[in-house]
């Protein structure tokens, strides 16, 4: 499993595929766009895992990625995969409604590289 896998915590993982992804999209869509994009997942994916959001105020000066990052800090890593897979499903389905499903897979096909087809496959689930 890509996002529970050793080595690396679910920090260097949630860096790696939010992080690429993010730097892909900015183009695209802007940072607004990006911020606006994770938060509306953020919010969907929080009716699963309501810790997401509990500690959660608009973004502001924070990075959404950071806001990510301390919500899973406390949990156990097999949880925190569970959620992160959750909210990468959540956001590229939001993303392919917003372009379509072709620009969504080359968007995500060259954030990850290799680990494209192992990703997609978690979120697929």
């Amino acid at each position: 499993m890509l996002v529970g896998r050793t080595p690396g915590t679910i920090d260097d993982v949630v860096h790696h595929l939010w992080g690429n992804l993010s730097q892909q999209l900015t183009a695209l869509i802007g940072h607004e766009g990006c911020n606006a994009l994770f938060d509306r997942s953020l919010h969907m994916t929080s009716a699963q895992f309501p810790w997401l959001t509990s500690h959660n105020a608009p973004f502001g000066e924070r990075v959404p990625l950071e806001v990510l990052k301390s919500a899973l800090q406390p949990r156990d890593s097999d949880e925190s995969a569970r959620a992160v897979i959750l909210l990468l499903s959540t956001f590229t389905g939001l993303l392919c409604m917003l372009i379509g499903q072709n620009l969504t897979t080359n968007i995500l096909r060259t954030a990850w590289g290799d680990a494209f087809e192992e990703a997609l496959r978690e979120i697929s689930q």
